[in-house]
């Protein structure tokens, strides 16, 4: 049976749940966690205890089961909350987080479960006793219950009180489960008896009876199929949701009810009207796992009964009063719970990978149309062409929407800072805190995948280079606590990212200094700080005195500028001497298709991302300011370059008329001149081959309607480059 779906769901749920309780844990670190935060992280590593069990993951279950004791006992405040427990449990979190992994690929080391008992032996101190008193906790309170059942029955005796009439049948600990698999539950991979055995884990199963009505004859019998319902007596200490929480995995494949303790013979009236077994034979079962005892049988049986023939039973008379009370406010509780309801929208799970095939094809489709349109315009039917248009009006609407589907928060990769910067405070003997702003910004999910190694780099470089020790920090004036800030805001189509921190800032003296004694440049420093800045992305390259186990200033961010090149993203340094600094991230919204400006140079075309054209003019000779490439836009000189000088084109014999793009990258202008303007254009990104994907200047490629191919032009790498060769020309002539 293939379960590889089923695991990747598993595996999906657990991270999910992890990093939840890293953020409560990383949250509450200051301050000791309430019962809600506690309850919720018992919830994950229980959760996870569950599902690892019924895939029989013993490894898993075994540590959580330790981790499962201590926060137990924790949330039930029979031992108190210390700080150092923190620590433990984010240790036990990570190893958990390798657990799940690595057991469901088969690859557990025993030098790795080694580690494991070790955290658990951390723990056992704080454990009010050994590995063996959770359970005996829970059989002591378990018989206090049972005597508080007898006790309040009792009462009910010397009061005169049917315990039968009114609403709740007793008060008692017990739940009632009704659980119906679907038949086709063994397909999915699930196994209905585990999650009935791992009842057994939080409380006792007091009876079960299996419901096999709906067994078929021995001829039609299928074993693929499963044909059982159960009734279930279940007492627990646990409240409903834990025992919800059971079922979570097959609760989309059954008909599940769970009836919490003080439930009516009103509610199993509704229940048996919502089961597919007749009414009598379902009180007969409930007495006969001691739900209903003879008094209440014949209650259960005048309800039936009035409800079919309209006339009130003596138990529903005695309690209408209080019904209507109840029903009141109920009423009321429901309404604010649609209302609050009406606020939430609910989402589905799917497979990533759909997501990007779906974009692929969304993607080819828009290059089709592209090339149908262009059929269409040279005819002179005014309805075809009307009809292209509405079906390119709603290509771009799907390629919005599709488009969305893929586009996640950043704010979800910016919680893992929080655990790396915490740690790294410690290990540094540093007071480090993190700010996030803008984690409401969205992101193409592919990009956020392959941003974090290079905001990993930028916030350790923060930690490690940027922030002071407290000492001296106190005495440059400044606060002993350092900052390290993730920013990310939308601009101009693309998405802004900044990490920043307020420590002692980068030396341009220092960097430039550097540079000359590695050979990189040579002679008087410039007064550009974006020239110094950039000998810092140099490979090798680093300004730091002496080599520590995190990072270097510099090091590693040959690495960070590689990746952020690759995303057709861009990356500069802001920094101010005892104030901090800032690398700031300039990111495209999505890889797949783009917004773009075609022009062509003779016979070649070319596309330039629409989010940086600010504008398109005419242009001679005659606007040049002087010999070197400056253009004279309304009083300003911003540089410009022609293409026809950096990639290989088939000009025109005569000279053809020229165009200058002027295009913005950050808060820099520069023109691009071209000779033909062919207006706004959609298209697809095609990566470049291997031969060509180090290419200064070409992010991509793409194909046009007609079949011709068009490169996409990477603006800052362009200009980079054209700053490069000028340079050169420069010192070449001055030597």
């Amino acid at each position: 049976m293939d379960l590889s779906e089923v695991i990747d769901a598993y595996l999906v749920e657990s991270d999910e749940l992890l990093r939840e309780m890293e953020s409560i844990l990383l949250r509450t670190e200051s301050s000791l966690p309430n019962d809600e935060d506690l309850n919720a992280i018992f919830r994950a590593v229980h959760t996870i205890k569950g599902t690892a069990g019924m895939f029989g993951y013993e490894t898993t279950v075994s540590f959580t089961h330790v981790v499962e004791n201590l926060l137990d006992e924790l949330r039930s405040h029979l031992i108190p909350f210390q700080p150092i427990l923190t620590e433990l449990l984010l240790k036990a979190k990570d190893h958990l987080s390798f657990l799940v992994s690595e057991e469901t690929k088969g690859k557990i080391k025993n030098e790795k479960i080694t580690f494991g008992q070790s955290i658990l032996d951390e723990m056992k101190p704080f454990l009010q006793s050994s590995s063996g008193a959770p359970e005996t906790n829970r059989e002591n309170k378990e018989n206090q219950i049972g005597n508080q059942e007898e006790s309040n029955t009792n009462e009910l005796k010397k009061s005169g009180t049917n315990p039968g009439v009114g609403k709740k049948i007793t008060e008692t600990t017990s739940y009632l489960i009704s659980f119906r698999p679907n038949q086709n539950v063994f397909s999915q991979g699930l196994d209905p008896i585990s999650f009935i055995g791992y009842l057994k884990k939080i409380g006792n199963i007091l009876s079960l009876k299996t419901i096999d009505q709906f067994l078929p004859d021995p001829i039609e019998f299928d074993p693929e199929n499963c044909y059982l319902g159960f009734e279930i007596n279940f007492r627990s200490k646990e409240n409903l949701e834990t025992v919800q929480n059971v079922f979570n995995f097959i609760e989309a494949d059954c008909f599940l009810h769970i009836y919490p303790p003080g439930f009516s013979v009103e509610d199993l009236v509704d229940l048996s009207n919502q089961l597919p077994e007749e009414e009598i034979y379902l009180g007969n079962v409930w007495k006969e796992i001691q739900i209903l005892d003879d008094n209440l049988f014949l209650t259960y049986l005048e309800e039936i009964k009035s409800r079919k023939t309209g006339i009130p039973s003596p138990s529903s008379l005695v309690s209408q009063t209080n019904q209507k009370e109840e029903s009141e406010s109920i009423a009321k509780n429901q309404n604010a719970d649609q209302i609050k309801d009406s606020h939430k929208s609910s989402t589905i799970k799917v497979d990533s990978k759909r997501i990007d095939n779906l974009i692929n094809r969304v993607g080819e489709l828009v290059v089709s149309c592209a090339n149908m349109n262009q059929l269409i315009g040279d005819s002179d039917d005014s309805n075809l062409q009307e009809s292209s248009l509405i079906v390119m009006r709603l290509l771009n609407e799907v390629r919005e929407i599709s488009l969305k589907l893929r586009m996640v928060p950043i704010g979800e990769s910016f919680q893992k800072y929080s655990r790396i910067v915490r740690d790294l405070g410690k290990e540094l003997k540093k007071d480090i805190r993190l700010i996030t702003e803008g984690d409401e910004t969205e992101l193409d999910r592919n990009i956020v995948e392959k941003l974090s190694d290079p905001l990993t780099h930028l916030v350790r470089n923060a930690c490690d280079h940027g922030l002071e020790l407290p000492e001296e920090r106190k005495k440059n004036g400044k606060d002993h606590q350092g900052t390290v800030k993730l920013t990310a805001y939308h601009e101009a189509g693309n998405v802004i990212i900044e990490v920043s921190d307020d420590g002692n800032g980068i030396s341009k003296e220092k960097v430039w200094n550097k540079g000359i004694e590695k050979g990189i440049v040579f002679g008087e420093m410039p007064d550009s700080d974006e020239e110094v800045y950039k000998l810092l992305f140099h490979p090798g390259f680093s300004t730091a005195s002496q080599i520590t186990n995190v990072s270097g200033r510099g090091v590693g961010l040959d690495v960070v500028y590689k990746n952020i090149e690759s995303l057709r993203g861009s990356i500069s340094i802001k920094s101010i001497p005892n104030q901090g600094s800032r690398f700031i991230l300039r990111l495209p919204l999505t890889l797949a298709i783009i917004e773009g400006f075609l022009v062509a140079v003779g016979k070649s075309h070319f596309i330039i991302p629409m989010e940086m054209v600010l504008e398109c003019l005419h242009f001679s000779d005659d606007h040049k300011t002087d010999s070197n490439q400056f253009f004279a836009l309304r009083g300003n000189l911003i540089p410009f370059l022609r293409l026809r000088d950096y990639y290989p084109c088939d000009v025109d014999s005569e000279q053809p008329r020229e165009n200058i793009v002027i295009v913005r990258n950050g808060d820099k202008k520069a023109g691009i001149v071209v000779e033909k303007l062919l207006g706004e254009y959609q298209t697809v990104i095609k990566p470049m081959g291997s031969v060509f994907r180090h290419v200064k200047g070409v992010s991509g490629s793409s194909i046009l309607g007609d079949g011709n191919v068009a490169l996409i032009i990477d603006v800052p790498s362009l200009f980079e480059r054209t700053i490069t060769v000028e340079n050169q020309k420069f010192y070449s002539h001055r030597g």
